[in-house]
């Protein structure tokens, strides 16, 4: 009769590379009549494992165990499973029972300041206190009398390992049907933690046979590595002679150390990689198997789970959004998820109207839900007009739920039921975008909704206060979840994360990241008359010095358990923090500094050497002579026929007008080609968030005709500046833009006021105000917006509104005549041939910046020359750089001969710093950058 067990088996792609099988937290055996299993039991087997049962014994009726592998075999024999529940439950559990428990507790003072962490940690201790077999009774200490009285109320906290445990223990002698024959010990068994001793004391009892595993094959005689594991065991040491056997690979950062270690393992044929090993303490090798991937030898495949992969982020997301003020940021990620909440294309429309107006409501938001509509009809017309409409309205629906933001007040706190109407969301988006594949990510989040949702339950709550929210979702993600598409494929290297899984002979052990500080010894929260109490009581308190003795017997077991080499990787960097030694490193000390030399390398030698021996190997690296220079930096351009029929009939603006006079290349590649940075979406700074709302406040009370009265039209500014704050400016209401914000409210208003009594003082009547103009100058095609167009009788003017914390620039643009902005605007409203004269409004300082003949001020700049002569030197260098284009060559102007090549009679001067602002200056290559 033979058990199986599923895991053992795994497919192969067309490609010839497989997944490895993951050992699965729940063993769930089946075993045909009476069929009796020999187990291996080790602490640290609940996961990846070397060797697996079968390999190490040729039997599939041996199987390997952990803690938690070990009480669901025995449940599932004895007929005690039970549905496990997140940690994050548990605690939320434990919270209730403290909150009722009444507030006269040792735990009273840091309950109130932080329920959530007061609840956990003492929930550990209640934990550790159940597998030391405290059985939630009172012994007469104070601290001990209080937990026994939260063990007493309502609601039944849900069983821990600990508890499971204890359960099984009161059962085994009682309850036949165990078909577990004999347990073999891969951990010393003086060393086993004492709930784990007494569970197997029981086990003996009930007559299963339980052994120690068979010892380790030690290295061969007179190695290195033999001598290394002598002094493990106490011997005294002696020097060591360099024969590969033990080495110590430093490298100075991550990334030489994997290059070495995957030189090393691909310096021999596949098949003799067999019982080599990795151990990475820190659970990732993404790194690694990057340089394994380059040398064709399978990846290991192990991922750090990580709270932060992009699907886990919606949870978090949606109740960030949930808050007041409301916080665009927050939407936008949402948005800009790998995988977000809303169709793609929505995602986008929704992400760029964030990034035009940032706030729900605006002109901009209405357009986005308008333009999203439309094109869901449009999806929808295969159904008829009703169906159509029905689908469309259920869509926009769903996805409007996600846009429903800024709704509770931190201060408050959330309803229960509106965050568990979240969490079910999040949990029905999950299961719908999985649609049944299972994908890993998409399962983890739909399971991390139900978590949140059960614990929150579990608070006896009906409204959460926002910083205990926060709590439970973090808990509930803290585990977070590998990396779906990094796998571990078929091959001979196997790769561990903690140094208790490699619990038998291994051939080949390579300690990856062989760094400190190693794992850490919680300290005991009892003071002696407490732990003192509980021994009376027949509670057993492991103490420090034994954990430590564990965790050293699990550090040195892995050199004991390699018989043929050792390599310790050290890298000096891992990422960007300087690493320290690994407490083994501390235990080899003696031997180190005596043979230090002889047994090290230095990973950086590769670089170097053509040949070097590494562990018995030799790394043959050639030197590869560069095939082609570094790019070189590209004044001038030639581009293709045709290309410049794009320019013909378009409209330039003050913006593009102004980039071709710096840089033609950057006009042509940003204006004609629409060439754009990479940045998808973000929300603009503050001061034109602040210049938005200025701008739309002056829209909405400067209407044509008469101006409005002084007297109200601060009251009316403050009106608009709060109604139009959170629908197109709401980053400002987050408390870091408080002081900013406090001053935009008394300036934004008083700008305008001051604004409304320019135009009263100059008898100036309001033309319009964002007003879309086209224009003609020769050849020259504009286009533009006016900000505000005002007249005194026939003479006109253009007033332009800049939020802006200097004037220096633009009083130094109007002087000088390279006020282009205000030339364009002349040529766009030029009604009688020669335009308006224009000048800027500074909002901040409430101050008004124009030439001569203006009808705006009676102070106005001295120029060289007026706008309109600046108009004139804007079209000649616009038709010079135009037909320069047309005839195929383009100018980039960021180099320091570049002034040669200019096409003469240009009567606008070259700027100084043309690529200071630039986002292009990849494409040219003006600067060179070391690789």
């Amino acid at each position: 009769m033979v058990g199986i067990s599923i895991r053992r088996f795994f497919c192969v792609s067309d490609h010839g590379r497989s997944r490895l099988p993951s050992r699965p937290r729940a063993i769930c055996s089946r075993r045909i009549g009476n069929q009796q299993m020999q187990l291996i039991f080790g602490l640290a087997v609940d996961g990846r494992i070397y060797p697996d049962a079968h390999e190490a014994a040729g039997s599939l009726d041996k199987d390997i165990v952990g803690p938690l592998g070990l009480v669901q075999m025995l449940e599932t024999q004895l007929g005690m499973l039970a549905p496990s529940v997140s940690k994050a439950v548990r605690i939320s559990t434990y919270l209730a029972k403290l909150r009722s428990c009444g507030c006269d507790r040792f735990w009273a003072s840091s309950f109130s300041k932080d329920p959530w962490s007061t609840a956990a940690t003492i929930l550990e201790w209640r934990d550790t206190l159940v597998g030391g077999s405290w059985r939630g009774t009172a012994i007469g200490s104070t601290r001990l009398d209080d937990l026994a009285a939260v063990e007493a109320v309502e609601p039944t906290l849900p069983a821990g390992l600990e508890d499971r445990a204890i359960a099984l223990l009161e059962v085994l002698g009682t309850r036949p049907g165990l078909r577990i024959r004999q347990i073999g010990l891969a951990d010393r068994r003086d060393l086993l933690p004492p709930l784990w001793a007494r569970m197997f004391a029981a086990l003996e009892a009930v007559g299963i046979t339980i052994f120690d595993y068979e010892q380790p094959e030690l290295a061969t005689e007179d190695s290195d590595l033999r001598m290394v594991q002598r002094v493990l065991s106490g011997e005294p040491a002696q020097p060591l002679a360099g024969d590969g056997t033990f080495t110590m690979v430093e490298a100075d950062t991550e990334l030489m150390a994997a290059e070495t270690v995957a030189d090393w393992l691909a310096a021999v044929p596949s098949e003799d990689l067999h019982g080599t090993v990795i151990l990475a303490s820190d659970g990732d090798t993404a790194l690694l198997d990057h340089a394994l991937r380059a040398r064709g030898v399978p990846a290991l495949g192990l991922s750090a789970s990580s709270p932060w992969r992009g699907a886990l982020q919606v949870l978090p997301l949606a109740f960030a959004a949930a808050w007041q003020p409301f916080d665009p940021r927050v939407l936008l990620n949402l948005f800009l998820l790998p995988r977000p909440p809303v169709a793609a294309w929505v995602a986008r429309r929704l992400a760029r109207a964030l990034g035009e107006e940032p706030g729900i409501g605006g002109r901009v938001w209405r357009e986005a839900w308008a333009q999203i509509e439309g094109r869901l009809l449009e999806i929808n017309t295969q159904s008829d007009a009703d169906t159509a409409r029905r689908k469309t309205d259920t869509t926009l629906a769903e996805w409007r739920a996600w846009t429903e933001v800024g709704r509770f007040a931190r201060s408050e706190g959330i309803p229960l039921s509106e965050a568990m109407a979240i969490c079910g969301r999040v949990a029905a988006w999950a299961m719908r975008s999985d649609g049944g594949e299972g994908h890993r990510l998409l399962m983890a989040v739909s399971n991390a909704a139900a978590a949140v949702s059960d614990a929150l339950s579990r608070l006896e709550l009906s409204v959460i206060p926002a910083l205990l929210l926060e709590r439970v979702v973090l808990q509930v993600l803290s585990e977070g979840v590998p990396n779906p598409d990094h796998f571990a494929e078929a091959g001979a290297v196997r790769a561990i994360k903690t140094p208790g899984a490699l619990w038998s002979s291994a051939r080949r052990v390579i300690w990856w990241n062989f760094v400190g500080p190693g794992e850490k010894i919680a300290i005991t929260p009892w003071d002696n008359a407490e732990r003192e109490a509980l021994i009376a009581n027949g509670v057993e308190i492991e103490v420090s010095p034994a954990i430590a003795s564990r965790i050293e017997a699990a550090h040195s077991g892995v050199i004991r358990r390699a018989n043929e080499s050792v390599i310790l990787v050290r890298p000096a960097l891992a990422r960007d923090e300087h690493t320290t030694l690994h407490p083994m490193a501390h235990r080899l000390r003696p031997l180190l500094k005596e043979s230090g030399s002889t047994i090290s390398f230095k990973a950086e030698r590769l670089l170097r050497e053509p040949d070097a021996v590494l562990a018995g190997r030799m790394l043959t690296r050639q030197l590869s002579e560069r095939q082609m220079q570094p790019p070189a930096g590209v004044p001038v351009w030639t581009i293709p026929p045709g290309t410049t029929r794009l320019a013909d009939t378009r409209r330039e603006s003050a913006t593009s007008l102004t980039r071709m006079l710096s840089c033609q290349l950057s006009w042509f590649a940003q204006d004609i080609l629409n060439l754009r940075p990479g940045r998808f979406a973000e929300i603009p700074g503050t001061d034109q968030l602040f210049g938005n709302l200025a701008h739309e406040i002056a829209r909405r009370l400067l209407l044509p005709g008469a101006p409005p009265a002084e007297a109200g039209i601060r009251t009316e500014a403050i009106r608009h500046f709060e109604s139009l704050l959170p629908e197109i400016a709401a980053p400002l209401l987050q408390p870091e833009h408080a002081g900013e914000l406090a001053a935009a409210r008394e300036m934004v208003p008083r700008a305008l006021e001051a604004l409304v009594r320019l135009l009263h003082a100059q008898g100036l009547e309001i033309v319009g105000s964002e007003l879309d103009r086209e224009g003609i100058q020769g050849r020259l095609l504009l286009q533009g917006r006016l900000d505000l167009l005002v007249r005194r009788g026939d003479r006109i003017a253009v007033l332009d509104l800049k939020w802006t914390r200097s004037e220096r620039r633009y009083r130094e643009e109007v002087a000088s005549g390279r006020a282009i902005q205000l030339a364009v605007y002349r040529g766009l409203s030029a009604g009688d041939g020669t335009g308006a004269p224009g000048g800027y409004f500074l909002l901040r300082q409430r101050r008004i910046v124009a030439g001569p003949g203006s009808i705006l001020t009676g102070n106005p700049i001295e120029a060289d020359i007026d706008d309109l002569a600046t108009l004139g030197h804007v079209t000649n260098d616009w038709r010079l750089w135009h037909d320069l284009a047309t005839n195929g060559t383009l100018i980039a102007a960021g180099f320091p001969d570049t002034g040669d090549l200019r096409p003469a009679g240009l009567a606008i001067e070259a700027v100084k710093e043309p690529c200071r602002f630039c986002n292009l200056r990849g494409l040219c290559r003006v600067y060179e950058e070391l690789v």
